[in-house]
């Protein structure tokens, strides 16, 4: 097995913390970005604000001086958000945008140009499989996914054919601590009730979630694939196959389903 350089962002918990670990076990060289560190954890943390392109180019640049390459980069920081597309305030979608859509983007931009000097390097872009649907009370979260989706398939085409693999991962519900730092906006009277109910089928979802060590197989074979396909739904089989059945049996007859499950009838 060939030492690999892999920086994870969001190392600190959850899916993160599990890989870094992982691959810190199996002989790998690991830099973990994220604001702070668990004590038990064996990689090298460097203490990087995803949201702060200097700090993160500065993260970057210390790991290619220390190691000299990058291998695999593992775009994991996000946070979750609840709430109405009425009712959501700006500061909170602000900061939505900020931690799953220009934390991915600032740390590709400070990778792509020495991978592509490199002539090799993996990226992998965490998503969700609700990158595919706009979900009732998640259509932000939805939304911030499907952009990664997107601009996902847009950087793997600038970058086609020069020996760099970038694919999304998307995820369905992983059994993580996500809960706690879940962006939760103001629900208006009018939503109250069926938010409530919502929200108690979501976190149950989690807590029955896939966990994260079961991922380790999956993401340990994508970081050594060549002609990665764009995108990766990795989760349980009804959520993964909800991918497939809304493109069978159509958008309006999905909807209904939809709306079915979440008890918004």
């Amino acid at each position: 097995m060939n030492k690999k350089v892999i920086v994870i962002t969001g190392a600190s918990s959850g899916i993160g913390e599990t890989l870094a670990n992982h691959f810190v076990q199996k002989g790998h060289q690991v830099y973990g970005l994220s604001r702070s560190k668990q004590d038990h954890t064996s990689y090298e943390h460097i203490p990087t604000d995803v949201t702060n392109k200097e700090n993160v180019y500065q993260s970057i640049q210390k790991i290619i001086n220390e190691a000299g390459r990058i291998d695999v980069l593992i775009n994991n920081a996000g946070v979750g958000m609840l709430g109405a597309i009425e009712d959501v305030a700006k500061e909170d979608l602000d900061k939505l945008i900020n931690v799953n859509i220009y934390g991915v983007i600032y740390t590709m931009q400070a990778v792509l140009p020495l991978m592509r000097g490199q002539k090799f390097g993996h990226i992998l872009n965490v998503s969700s499989i609700a990158s595919n649907h706009g979900l009732p009370f998640r259509g932000y979260y939805s939304a911030s996914k499907s952009a990664i989706d997107r601009i996902t398939e847009s950087v793997r085409l600038e970058n086609h054919k020069l020996g760099i693999e970038i694919c999304t991962l998307n995820f369905g519900d992983i059994k993580t601590s996500i809960a706690e730092s879940r962006i939760q906006s103001t629900v208006s009277s009018f939503y109250k009730s069926k938010y409530e109910k919502l929200v108690q089928n979501i976190n149950m979802e989690v807590d029955h979630g896939t966990d994260p060590k079961d991922l380790i197989p999956i993401i340990e074979k994508f970081i050594h694939k060549k002609n990665l396909k764009p995108h990766y739904n990795i989760g349980k089989p009804m959520q993964t196959f909800s991918v497939t059945l809304k493109r069978v049996i159509g958008q309006r007859m999905f909807e209904k389903l939809l709306a079915k499950y979440s008890k918004l009838d």
